[in-house]
């Protein structure tokens, strides 16, 4: 499963924020298969100094063994949707940072995973 939290400080309308979403989600969800949560915030550019204008940051959390080529896909993946959307905005403006979780580092419905696929597989 992957978890993807993005944040951008990009000026967007509603339509052009779902137009991203729905581009963002349906191409990494060709490399994600299996289960995707995608969430997407937008801060006010008035809020955001430096290079943080026009960025956009994702968050990606999955478990520790995802391989290397499985990042780089998730990389240029998450980069050509943003080029294709919303057009080349400058360098630094697409990061991708992994976040990695086992079974003992996620709860879900208040309960530790862990203890969850403990129960299941007794």
């Amino acid at each position: 499963m992957a978890t993807i939290f993005a944040v951008t400080s990009l000026d967007l309308n509603d339509r052009q924020k779902k137009e991203l979403s729905t581009a963002l989600i349906q191409d990494i969800g060709q490399i994600f298969t299996h289960a995707l949560a995608f969430n997407l915030a937008v801060i006010p550019q008035e809020d955001c100094r430096g290079q943080s204008i026009d960025q956009i940051t994702f968050f990606v959390c999955v478990p520790p063994y995802i391989s290397l080529e499985k990042k780089r896909q998730v990389i240029q993946c998450f980069n050509d949707t943003m080029l294709r959307v919303v057009g080349y905005k400058g360098e630094l403006k697409v990061i991708v940072l992994f976040q990695y979780h086992d079974d003992e580092g996620v709860g879900k419905d208040g309960e530790l995973f862990a203890d969850i696929k403990a129960r299941q597989n007794a």
